[in-house]
């Protein structure tokens, strides 16, 4: 069976220091100088990057039983989340998931314009009287905010999350990242900071639960719905512990992921695309941007992809991102265009999956889409946003595709007043 190409690296490391260096930029080398698949060495791990639609298809749809979640980003992962949606292994994941499914249906979410109204009306008058912002702030705090209301219909100080979250995302990629790590021998040994945070982060959502527990006339959100399905009984509810683990997931993966594809979505449609439709502009800023720009599988049995040996117990790497600039499948792919998704939202052949495929297909997507569209709305019906010039703007990956700095735009009124 043939091997698939790929960049030599270091005898000890492979190509570890050039991913740390520049992630981004060493994935798009790699496929640039070796193909759609290309081998990769991390120290002791084989990994292979595929990139045509096909093979990610082959990979978590078409033969997804044959690719699991037991890889070294899951495990680090899991320090946070637990064994959730994220991290869980097939057969716990299909326990979640069937329970946790049935919160996230788009009828569940038909009604939610006036909470997220309560929040953005707020922000926007605050806008009234400032002349800038920074707009990855802006969102990551909106966002976050209306995540703790759908989920939890709860005054929580938004920023005290946000900060916790923010150490676990840090320092979770740190992790992933690093060769070895005191925590792979212990728990214990995890540094303070993450403990003290994942400590926040327990206070607040155990808090929370047994609040809601009691709580006689419960209110129609997420952890109300998770509740029930967990009191329900029978072999599949959650315990106390799932629980937790399912709510912090959800509360990371719902606002984080938004946050960051809202803020790309009014960074480039301020270059004359305030007037394409909302939706249009938040599918072309995760296009361009998807915040899970990373997906790592591992091999259960040995596969043929494209030609090439996978050999099991190695890992397979897809990157959103790269497939969504693929030339192949999307014309001048580094140029923002709403305009690509007014016919038809591009399907697999396109190479389009900025919330993953298959069985593990987010299931958050309607309402994050459902979110932006109504925040990118509000926002344009009342100001036009224009970059400050002279700004540098990149992109920071790390667990997700993040902004590399703060983002300055200028606030005008669209009333003149």
């Amino acid at each position: 069976m043939m091997r698939a190409p790929g960049p030599k690296g270091s005898m000890l490391w492979g190509s570890l220091s050039e991913f740390k260096a520049d992630s981004l930029g060493f994935l798009a080398d790699a496929v640039r100088d070796h193909g759609d698949i290309v081998r990769l060495r991390f120290g002791p791990i084989t990994a292979h990057l595929i990139n045509r639609p096909e093979y990610v298809d082959h990979v978590l749809s078409r033969q997804a039983s044959n690719y699991d979640k037991a890889t070294r980003s899951a495990d680090r992962i899991a320090a946070t989340t637990g064994n959730s949606l994220l991290s869980a292994d097939q057969r716990a994941w299909s326990r979640h998931r069937q329970l946790i499914q049935p919160a996230f249906q788009p009828s569940c979410f038909q009604n939610i314009g006036p909470v997220i109204d309560a929040l953005v009306d707020p922000m926007l008058e605050r806008w009234q009287q400032t002349k800038e912002i920074d707009i990855v702030d802006e969102m990551m705090q909106l966002v976050i905010a209306i995540a703790i209301k759908i989920l939890f219909s709860s005054d929580i100080d938004p920023q005290k999350i946000n900060t916790a979250l923010e150490t676990l995302l840090a320092d979770t990629w740190r992790r992933i990242e690093a060769p070895l790590d005191a925590s792979m021998i212990s728990p214990r040994l995890h540094r303070p900071a993450f403990k003290k945070a994942v400590g926040e982060i327990d206070q607040i959502v155990f808090d929370l639960i047994q609040t809601r527990r009691r709580c006689q006339d419960r209110p129609d959100d997420v952890l109300s719905r998770l509740l029930a399905a967990h009191e329900a009984g029978g072999e599949i509810q959650l315990n106390d512990k799932e629980l937790r683990d399912a709510t912090v997931t959800l509360l990371l993966a719902g606002h984080e992921t938004t946050a960051n594809a809202l803020s790309w979505a009014f960074i480039h449609a301020s270059n004359g695309f305030e007037t394409a439709e909302p939706a249009h502009i938040f599918a072309e800023a995760i296009r361009l941007y998807p915040s899970i720009w990373i997906i790592e599988r591992r091999v259960i049995r040995d596969d043929i992809i494209g030609g090439y040996h996978i050999p099991r117990g190695s890992s397979v790497l897809i990157s959103p991102y790269l497939l969504h600039r693929h030339t192949e499948f999307w014309p001048e792919p580094n140029r923002f265009d709403p305009s690509r998704f007014v016919d038809d939202q591009p399907r697999l052949r396109d190479g389009y999956l900025p919330f993953g495929l298959g069985p593990h297909r987010c299931v958050g997507l309607y309402l994050a889409n459902k979110i932006a569209a109504h925040v990118i709305e509000r926002v344009y019906a009342r100001f036009k946003l224009k970059l400050l010039p002279g700004q540098l703007i990149g992109t920071s990956p790390g667990i997700t595709l993040r902004h590399k700095g703060p983002v300055q735009m200028k606030i005008e009124c669209r009333d003149n007043k």
